[in-house]
């Protein structure tokens, strides 16, 4: 079988890139899905958009470690699903405001969260957030489906630190 011309193309394109000492990082949509400065031990998420956005923390924070990385902020980044989070054990403050994630049960395996933003997004059930006795600020304002009554529980714990949405859900 003779190979197509677009075939031969990317072959020699791929055989040409390989060749290169250069050192090139690939992305898609603004998003690094390769990029040879990074760790290679690199932790993975499920949700490429929060990949992208761990990606740049820890290249502009220059940590070797993923492990080190304490301070993550993705807001706006059309973030949907925090599956795989849990990896990132040393996280203190997570910022997410403005994206379009539902589920915080992965945040409870972050053992050194202690600042929580994540207002403007459609959250139902802060449920999750009642057991993290290491949260000692939470933003929600924007979230105005979460049950009253667990905005007061949480307020309970957190009194001032807690700012809670104009409205909430009876």
């Amino acid at each position: 079988m003779k190979p197509t011309r677009p075939a031969l193309t990317v072959l020699a394109l791929v055989l040409a890139v390989s060749g290169c000492s250069r050192q090139f990082a690939v992305t898609v949509n603004n998003r690094s899905v390769y990029d040879p400065r990074l760790p290679a031990q690199l932790l993975q998420v499920v949700d490429s958009d929060l990949q992208g956005c761990i990606n740049l923390a820890v290249q502009q924070q220059g940590i070797s470690n993923p492990a080190e990385l304490t301070v993550l902020s993705c807001a706006a980044a059309n973030v949907t699903d925090l599956e795989g989070i849990d990896q990132f054990r040393n996280l203190r403050f997570l910022d997410l405001a403005g994206n379009n994630f539902t589920d915080l049960r992965p945040l409870t395996s972050l053992p050194q969260l202690t600042g929580l933003s994540i207002p403007d997004n459609p959250v139902t059930d802060i449920a999750p957030l009642l057991s993290m006795e290491s949260l000692t600020a939470v933003i929600l304002t924007g979230n105005v489906r979460i049950p009253c009554t667990q905005l007061d529980r949480l307020e309970e714990r957190l009194g001032s630190n807690l700012t809670r949405p104009a409205t909430c859900r009876s």
